[in-house]
């Protein structure tokens, strides 16, 4: 572990001396467009950030959220089984997650109700302070978990050089952002944690800025290696929970990264507490590219991924996802009618590298959506493939797993309702196949689903 903190050290290291090099580029100043010259999404941007900054010197209250629900239908059929079918209220759509939630009494539905409620002080003497709150409701059930998401107080110093967070920790400057991957870090369902993040203003704005810190974190999981359980814990077993930071924003790229240790006392082990060691620390990181944009309007490309378990014991353990965007959403087309020139379309490509208990995964998904009259109406189809190496689920098999997701959208301003349909097909372990109890005949261990969701959403 000692030896990948070191590592991951001095790649922070170098990234910010070499950041400077590239960074020299953007020495000449930009020409400021005349507001009146600007389009009308562009002014409502700037009035939006001119209000933000109105708000940060009088200080104040933001509340922000969104709900999401719809109705939903499922049906799925292993080969050789009957068909099961549900139906229920559920978004598919970041809504508490895409399968529906198993409970001792049985299979329920998720939406979401999330309540964000922001305030921070007018700024006095290079200073000020406030607190962030989230609450979240999304398993309606009896066995609902904690709902606040976070909840913690902050402090700006020395002209916001210098941010200390107490609480429970959420919205980390070191997080992997989305969209499939949201993971922080900060882990503060059993403690109240602190962040320290020092935001140096001597680097040049040409340079870039950077967002360097560290978090005193606590266990991720309880003691599960062997511990007696009178075992005392002390200052070095915690501070090997601590998470480690830094991000850096520069005009033309963004780049962050975060890597909790773990210490033995919380390690998760495969076969039992006998061996123990530790295996339990994380990296995350988010990469994107700012530049495209000016040479191709509405052309980005980002990466992020989380990778679980880097110096696990039992590779068993180990749980890595990768993922690359390319997406090219033009602003308009003039070649195009003029009902259909503006966003006339928003094209994706996804690609995947997942590492799961000894088994590899290369999965791509291609999405195209056709936008009218200025995104009101959205149409469009994404397609997802699927294929494991290694230690497959299934020898042999064609695939992993295929997926196609036509959709239809309508788009308000704070709203939306879309209609869903999935075609899913799955190959999973061979020996969970069925077997029929009178003839004795290994069905395919192949699982077909098809889901319907009319769901809605409205954001304030």
């Amino acid at each position: 572990m000692n030896k990948i903190f070191k590592l991951f050290l001095t790649a922070m290291l170098a990234f910010a001396l070499v950041c400077p090099v590239f960074a020299q580029e953007a020495d000449e100043p930009e020409e400021e467009i005349p507001f009146e010259e600007l389009s009308t999404d562009e002014k409502i941007n700037v009035l939006k950030e001119r209000l933000d900054g109105l708000n940060n010197k009088i200080g104040g209250f933001k509340l922000s959220g969104e709900a999401k629900s719809g109705l939903y239908w499922r049906s799925a059929q292993n080969d050789g089984m009957e068909v099961d079918e549900f139906i229920g209220l559920h978004s598919m759509d970041d809504a508490g997650g895409n399968h529906i939630l198993m409970t001792p009494t049985g299979e329920t539905t998720r939406g979401r109700f999330r309540l964000n409620i922001d305030y921070e002080t007018p700024t006095i003497k290079s200073m000020n302070f406030g607190f962030k709150t989230r609450i979240t409701w999304q398993n309606f059930t009896e066995y609902t978990p904690d709902v606040w998401t976070w909840a913690f107080a902050y402090g700006n110093f020395f002209n916001n050089q210098l941010v200390v967070s107490v609480g429970k920790l959420g919205g980390s400057p070191w997080g992997a952002g989305g969209p499939e991957i949201w993971t922080e870090l900060e882990n503060f369902d059993k403690a109240i944690g602190m962040r320290v993040e020092y935001k140096p203003s001597w680097i040049p704005k040409k340079v870039g800025e950077f967002d360097i810190g560290f978090v005193f974190n606590y266990f991720n999981a309880d003691m599960d290696q062997g511990w007696d359980a009178d075992t005392k814990i002390d200052l070095t077993m915690l501070l090997q929970e601590s998470v480690f930071g830094i991000s850096y924003t520069h005009k033309y790229a963004h780049a962050r990264f975060a890597y909790k240790l773990d210490s033995s006392y919380d390690a998760k082990t495969a076969i039992g507490k006998t061996e123990g060691g530790t295996g339990e620390d994380e990296f995350i990181y988010r990469l994107e590219e700012r530049i495209l944009d000016k040479y191709a309007p509405g052309l980005k490309i980002w990466a992020l991924g989380h990778l679980f378990g880097l110096s696990a014991y039992h590779d068993e353990i180990r749980d890595f996802k990768n993922y690359l965007f390319i997406e090219y959403d033009p602003v308009k087309i003039k070649s195009l009618p003029e009902w259909a020139a503006s966003k006339p379309f928003t094209a994706q490509i996804r690609l995947g590298y997942d590492y799961i208990e000894s088994r590899s995964r290369l999965h791509v998904k291609p999405s195209f959506y056709w936008n009218f009259l200025d995104k009101l109406i959205t149409v469009g189809v994404s397609f997802w493939y699927a294929q494991d190496f290694g230690n497959k689920l299934t020898e042999g098999s064609p695939y992993e797993f295929i997926e196609v997701e036509p959709k239809i959208q309508f788009n308000f301003d704070s709203s939306y309702i879309a209609f869903v349909y999935v075609w899913r097909s799955d190959y999973f372990h061979e020996n969970l196949a069925y077997v029929d109890p009178l003839t004795a005949k290994q069905y395919e261990p192949i699982r077909q689903t098809q889901k319907i969701n009319l769901r809605f959403c409205v954001r304030f």
